[in-house]
Parts: structure tokens; sequence; C-alpha cells
């Protein structure tokens, strides 16, 4: 598809928004896609093909359409979901233009969990150090991994199901939270502020979920104490 006709898709898309929120422009628009090195990437993980960017499309097509997007005023600056490859995404982090921001992956296990379609370490940060070493701002994300740091799951999984793993794996974490009087999501919530993020973005669905946050935020960032002690409470990964 021609750089042409991904601009005019995307501003399609984006005019309908702004005139549903009422909105002259987006601040911030993101690829909220997996970008990987190559097509090999898809033949692997078909069932997630639909996910993915191809790193060569991305800087041919997608990236030009954004820079025009923002040249005429439609975005404010563009950002990229990093749980793609995450060499892959370091490349684009330090590439000319840069995003305005990047989605980092921002919990105690470094684990994306069902959203990686990759072999080897996701690398969560390693893409921080990448961004920070840009000027790219970063933005945690799956704090609670999805449930898996949390006092339990609240949806039926299969027993191999990647959250499942994490959760296990953090049994040592949940014990952890119980010696110190506080709710596994909280202590999982400021232990993502103690990363080197700039806004951690919530997934909350319920009035509850958010108050935890609430408190979490106030609370902020951990004591190097308790970062280690949280540390130390993981289970190794298997294999590694």
């Amino acid at each position: 598809m021609p750089p042409v006709e991904f601009h005019g898709i995307l501003l399609q898309s984006i005019e309908g928004s702004l005139k549903r929120l009422r909105l002259s422009r987006l601040d911030l628009f993101f690829l909220h896609s997996n970008v990987v090195p190559d097509a090999d990437h898809l033949r692997l993980r078909p069932d997630a093909a639909a996910r993915m960017t191809l790193y060569r499309t991305f800087v041919d097509h997608v990236r030009p359409a954004f820079e025009q997007l923002v040249a005429e005023g439609v975005i404010g600056a563009w950002g990229l979901t990093g749980i793609g490859h995450p060499d892959t995404i370091i490349r684009l982090l330090g590439e000319r233009p840069p995003p305005a921001a990047v989605q980092c992956i921002a919990n105690l296990l470094g684990s994306p969990g069902g959203l990686k379609f990759f072999e080897g370490p996701a690398k969560p940060r390693a893409v921080m150090a990448a961004a920070r070493a840009n000027g790219v701002g970063i933005m945690g994300i799956r704090a609670v991994q999805a449930g898996a740091l949390t006092a339990a799951i609240d949806r039926p999984l299969p027993p191999d199901h990647p959250e499942i793993r994490d959760y296990e794996r953090a049994a040592g974490f949940r014990r952890l939270a119980s010696e110190l009087a506080v709710d596994p999501a909280v202590l999982a919530h400021r232990y993502a502020l103690s990363l080197d993020i700039d806004t951690l973005v919530l997934g909350v669905k319920n009035r509850n979920e958010l108050a935890a946050c609430i408190s979490a935020a106030e609370a902020g960032p951990l004591s190097a104490e308790v970062l280690e002690r949280v540390d130390r409470s993981l289970a190794p990964i298997p294999g590694a």
C-alpha cells in the first residue's frame, strides 16, 4: 500500500474519532501493534499476524504517514507500543524521526504475558533504557500483568496460559505482600512507579481497582530495600 493510502486511511479514522470526541486534534497517536523485524515472524505466528507490523512497512509507510499527520496538525505527536520484538523496538527508538513516546512493559516480572509473540527475552528494561537515551517519553503498561500480580486472577484461563504461569511464578511476591500487609496489586503498581518511567497507564475495570491505584500513587515508589525484597521473592524463570 503506497504511503498516500496509509495517510488517507489513518486520516479518515482519526477524523471520525475527533468528530465523536468533539476535539480538533489528537495529542498523541499510537501504533498499537507489534513491530517485528521480518515476515518470518508472521509465518511463525499466523494467528497473531494481524497484530504485527513489519519493520520495513513501518519505516517506509507508517512513519512517513505519522509525520505527515503531525505536519498537518491532525495529531500532536506519535508513539509506539513497545511490545513487539525488543531488538526492533530498540532500533526504532534510535532512528530519526523518533517517536514522542513508547509504551513499555513495566512490571516486576518484566513479562508481557499473553502479548508476547516472539522468541527470546522481552527485554523491557533495555527498551526503557533505549527510550531514555533517545529522549523518548516512557509510558509504563501491564503493571499487574493482566492479573498475574494481583491476589487472584478474575477470569478462567487454561493452566498453560502465560498469565497463569506468571501468577504461579509470583507466589513468593504474594507472600511478601501479605507480610507487608498490602494488597499485591498496590505493591505491584508501586513497583512499576519505581521504574524509569514517566507515567503509568492503568488497566482498571471498576472503582475498587481505581481506588487501589490511587492508593499506590499516593504512597509513591518503593524504597530500595523493599524493591530488593520484591525481586528476591520471584521464582526463577524455567530454563533461564
